[in-house]
Parts: structure tokens; sequence; C-alpha cells
């Protein structure tokens, strides 16, 4: 298994995947060893006065076992409107953890890559690593109340950008990033989940990206659940005809196996 852990890293260091989002919150918890799938499509469809049509697909693979969890995440989203293009953006994300003390204390390895056409953001390439730690059960050697999970993480990673701006712009930045992620099981079919990050470039902390996510996952069928999800990301440096904000709110179906 450690020899595993560092195929992992090799990989992460030395292959081009996909970029920075906000990806705390596609975190699972395991209760059972083994291989999973995840899937969530969300359809939106309006005609009339306004004539929408938007499409979202996420596709996750898990690999786990007591000590080490393997995942990644490809996800794409696509909307029109008016006949017109308004959305067309996608990411990878792989990512390795190990634990080092019985859940207590987490060390990770990622890398990501991603586009953006609205954001003319050609694609983002990251790579970082950082340990977290489940709060609660840090300071509990009973695990007391495991409905509720608290976590903190801190790392490094480092960001290549690619814009399609005349003239185009490249920005490198090493960046700290560091996040808080509650997880919470509100009943047997339902889950509630809050992540808030914070990565400011080491060499210019006002630089920074800020962004917060709250998941409600409904559990319809044993491999089928409702998805709502909203989210709010802040840059406070924005390239070329970008806002420094943007809110999304999004419904999904999801079908999980096993």
């Amino acid at each position: 298994m450690q020899r595993g852990f560092v195929a992992f890293l090799f990989i992460c260091f030395s292959f081009n995947a996909f970029a920075q989002v906000n990806t705390e919150r596609y975190r699972k918890e395991y209760d059972t060893p083994g291989f999973s799938i995840r899937n969530t499509t969300s359809i939106d469809f309006s005609s009339g006065n306004t004539n929408e049509f938007e499409v979202g697909e996420q596709l996750r693979l898990d690999w786990n076992n007591p000590i080490q969890d393997y995942y990644a995440v490809i996800d794409y989203e696509f909307k029109r409107a008016n006949k017109q293009k308004t959305k067309n953006k996608g990411f990878i994300h792989l990512r390795s953890i190990r634990q080092l003390n019985k859940d207590k204390i987490m060390a990770e390895a990622f890398t990501q890559l991603e586009f953006d056409q609205f954001l003319q953001l050609q694609s983002r390439f990251l790579l970082g690593m950082g340990v977290r730690s489940d709060l609660l059960q840090l300071f509990s050697d009973s695990g007391f109340n495991k409905a509720l999970k608290l976590f903190i993480g801190i790392g490094l990673m480092y960001e290549d950008e690619h814009y399609t701006t005349d003239p185009p712009i490249i920005v490198s930045h090493y960046r700290s990033t560091n996040y808080i992620s509650l997880a919470m099981s509100l009943s047997e079919h339902a889950q509630l989940g809050f992540v808030t990050y914070y990565q400011p470039a080491l060499e210019a902390f006002k630089d920074f990206r800020f962004s917060a996510d709250v998941n409600l996952t409904l559990d319809v069928l044993k491999n089928l659940a409702l998805s709502l999800k909203i989210r709010y990301l802040h840059r406070s440096v924005a390239i070329g005809e970008s806002v420094s904000n943007d809110q999304e709110i999004k419904t999904g179906l999801i079908f999980k196996f096993p």
C-alpha cells in the first residue's frame, strides 16, 4: 500500500489533469471499503418568453480501503439561452487521501485541470498537497456524534492559468489552499454539507479566491437521490471581461453504484 501511495504521488506530479474548483464538496464518507461509482445528471429546460436549455453531467469514481482513498471527478456543464451559448465549462479532479492517525489526521495529494469559456479561461492546471483533520474526532477519543463531521485543511498548490484574452494572459502562482468543511446527516435519507475555501497567492495576498458551497442530498431510492447545490465564488483579481463574483444554484439527479 505504501507503494500505491508513492505511485499516486508520482502520477499527480507528472500527469496534466484538471483545475481549481471547490472540490471539498465532492468528498464522500465511506462505511465499507471497495470501488464505487456515482453519476449526477441535471437538465433544465424552459420555453416561451425565455428559451433556455441547460445540461450538466458529473461522473465520480472511488476506490478506498481502511488507510488509503482515491477518487476522480469529471464534470461538464453547458447552457444555451435564446439561441446563444451562455455556459460551457468543465473539469477533472484526481485526489489521494492517506490516513495518518485513525481518521483524525490525513495527508492529501491532488491535481486538476479546468476550462471555462465565459471566464475566458482556456485552461487552469494545478498540483498540490496538504493535510486535513476531523476536529471532532481529533478532540474526542470516543468519536461522539458520528452524524456530524467538521474538517479543517491546509495545503500548498501550484496554479498555471491560460486566458483567451486579447492579448492572451498567462498567470502562474503558488497558493495557500485552506478550507473548513461541515458534513451532517439530517436523517437516514438526508445529508447536508457546507464548505468554504480561502486561497491567497503567496507572493501577493491581495490576490485571493474565496468560495462557499451548500449541498443538500435527499435519498429517494436505494441507488437514487436528489441534490440541491448553492455556490458563491469571489475572485479578488478578475481577468479580461469577467467579473469578481459568481453565484449558482443547481438541482440534479444522482445515481449511485453499488
